[in-house]
Parts: structure tokens; sequence; C-alpha cells
């Protein structure tokens, strides 16, 4: 009788301490919450690289058109030395045609009756044909000097017109650069505060969701305690009937755990193997593993500061290796094979065309430099989030 009270007294006392220690939380986070809001997060850093992308190749635009104004400007400094020249020539047409016509007039003689006089005192035929050849001779080019001094002068305005047309295309160029620069820029901006605000909103969650649990372990810490402590009073009453019941409420409690122990819990550490089937992708990986933790800038292509297509060709260029400057043209080097498919060292792309482009490094994962105000990184590889990849290494 004793035996079966104490049985129902111990029974009845952990259920107790377990409708008193059951957690109740108003609005616990879900981890659907949590998904939704990575989801979300997701989506803003994709924008924010093909933005990052959109400026680099502005960059490249940019670069591309000092190039043509530099050209352009030693153009504008040719036709300048052209038109200088032309005015000199012309100076020099008009001051022989001047000194031709005052020598004339000096001598108070037109110039058509200056010529038929010294036909007319021609001696004999041939002086009379030497001197009309003469004449004509003379009389051409004075035609052909007044022709060139139209000439030149129509040089001079068509120079000075092709002069203010490409002054006029280079600033047109130059305004249109300027304000598909800013127009990202503001995109990008806006994006990047939803972005943040995303980040800190998972945060948020993930924070609340751990001091759910920390509410939670604490709970059961207590439903331990007051069941040990429950077992134990059990026990003090068990000694004190016979040494039979003793031994029997002894072998119990061997056998009902005083504590619950934690489990440990072994995590297998994942060892990315880089095969060994290729020296240059285990120098590549080795070598852009160097710039861990290098910030994002937008068109870097050096160790201060690197872009996903400035990154991704520089590592390269360590095993002789040049790929074209932005990741769109990076997408059509090499053999384009699945992102199934990878191996390490294998360049894996964003978009079509590319946006973004990172470096797969094997065990599920790649390195990358991701996106303005974060830094290059190893990320875990998800081969449906990329729409092609390439061997550049065989």
């Amino acid at each position: 009788m004793i035996k079966k009270f104490i049985k129902y007294t111990v029974s009845a006392a952990v259920l107790a301490t377990m409708i008193q220690a059951t957690p109740a939380f108003a609005s616990p986070v879900t981890q659907g919450q949590i998904d939704a809001t990575q989801g979300q997060i997701n989506d803003f850093e994709t924008k924010m690289q093909q933005l990052d992308n959109r400026i680099t190749l502005a960059m490249a635009n940019s670069e591309k058109l000092n190039n043509q104004i530099k050209t352009q400007q030693a153009k504008i400094e040719e036709t300048k030395a052209e038109i200088e020249a032309a005015k000199k020539s012309l100076d020099t047409h008009k001051k022989v045609y001047s000194e031709r016509l005052k020598s004339i007039q000096l001598e108070g003689k037109q110039s058509l009756a200056t010529y038929a006089e010294l036909l007319l005192t021609s001696t004999n035929l041939s002086e009379f044909l030497n001197r009309f050849t003469a004449i004509s001779q003379i009389m051409e080019q004075d035609t052909d000097l007044l022709n060139g001094l139209n000439e030149k002068e129509q040089a001079l305005k068509t120079a000075e017109e092709k002069l203010n047309s490409e002054l006029d295309n280079l600033k047109k160029n130059q305004a249109e650069l300027a304000a598909e620069q800013k127009s990202i820029e503001e995109a990008k901006n806006e994006v990047a505060a939803k972005l943040a605000a995303s980040q800190n909103e998972l945060q948020n969650l993930k924070d609340q969701q751990a001091q759910e649990e920390a509410a939670r372990q604490a709970q059961i810490a207590q439903q331990q305690a007051q069941q040990a402590q429950q077992a134990q009073q059990a026990q003090q009453a068990q000694q004190a009937q016979q040494t039979q019941q003793q031994s029997q409420g002894t072998q119990q409690q061997s056998e009902r755990p005083s504590s619950v122990k934690s489990a440990a819990v072994s995590t297998p550490a994942t060892n990315v193997a880089i095969p060994t089937n290729s020296g240059s992708a285990s120098a590549v990986i080795a070598y852009a593993k160097q710039f861990l933790g290098v910030p994002y800038v937008w068109g870097g292509t050096t160790p201060s500061g690197f872009d996903c297509s400035g990154f991704v060709s520089y590592v390269y260029r360590s095993v002789g290796v040049n790929l074209p400057r932005v990741s769109s043209s990076q997408q059509n080097v090499g053999t384009r094979i699945s992102p199934s498919q990878v191996q390490p060292g294998d360049l894996v792309f964003r978009g079509s065309p590319a946006y973004h482009v990172g470096i797969y490094i094997g065990g599920g994962q790649y390195i990358h430099a991701p996106q303005t105000g974060d830094v290059v990184k190893i990320a875990s590889y998800n081969p449906s989030s990329f729409s092609s990849a390439a061997r550049i290494l065989h």
C-alpha cells in the first residue's frame, strides 16, 4: 500500500511540474518568417549585384569615352593647326595678288592693256608666241589664285563647323554619361536602404528566436530540477520502508536519470577537397583566398578594392590567364558548362548576360566579391541560383 502511494505521489509531482513548466509565447518567431525575410535579402542582394554591374559597365564606358575624348582632342588640335595653315596660305595668296595689282596700277595701266602692249611690241613671230604663252600662264595663275582663295575660305569655314560639331557631341556624351551614373547610384542607394532594413529585420527575428529558445531551455532546466527533487523525496520515503522495499526503491532510482544529460552533437567537418587533376585550379583558389575581407569597390581591379569581375580577372592573371574586364564578356570565355557540373576553378555566373561572377572552390562553396558594402567572402553554392558556368582551366 505504501509502495503504491509513493508511486502515485511521484507520478503526480512529475505531471504537475511538466504542466507548470510548459513554455507559452504570445507570438513566437517561426522559421517561415525567417526564411521569408532571408528571401527578401537575397532578392535585394541580386538587385544590388545587377546595379553594381551596371555601374561597372558605365565606368568601362566612361574610360572608353575618355580615350575617345583624348583622340578627339588630338584631332581638334590637328584641325586648329590646319586652320592656322589655311589662314597663313590665305594671307600669302592675298599678299601676292595684292602686290600684282599694285604693280600694274602703279604703272597707270590696266592689266589687259599691259598684256596687249607686250604682245604688239613683239619683233617677230617667235617672240610674240613666247610672250603670248607667258601672258596666258600668268592669267591662268591669276584665275587659279582667285579660285584658291575661295577654296581656302570654304575649307576654313568647314573646319570651323566640324570643330564646333565635335565639341557639341563631346559635351552631349559627357552629360549623358553623368546622368546615367547618377541615376544608377540613386537606384542603388534606394535598394541599399531596403537591404539594410531587411537585414535588420532578419537580425531582430533571430534575436527574438534566440531569446525564446533561451527561455524555453531555462524552463526545461527548471522542470528537470523539479523532477530531480521529487525523485529525491520519493527515495527518502522508500528508505523508511522494509529492506525489500528499500532495495526495490534503490533499483528504481538507479534506473531513473537524476538529471537530463545533454547529448553531444557532433557535426562532421566539411572538408573542401580540391581535385588533384588541376594544379592551376588549386593555385587560383589558394590565391583567391588571400583576398578574403577585401572591400567591394565599384570598378575595383586591385587588392585595395574589387568588384566581382575585377576580382576574378585579377586572380586569374596570377596563373597567366587574361580575362575580359566585365562579367558579361567573361561569360563567353572558355567552355560553357551547366552550373550543376562545376569543378573547382570554374567561373559561375548570374544573369544572361551576366551581372555577377564568382569562382567555384569545391565542397559546395564559391568565392566572390558580392556587392557594395560587403567584402570578398566564401559563400554556399546553389546551382539553381546561377544561370551558367564556364571552365577556363583544363
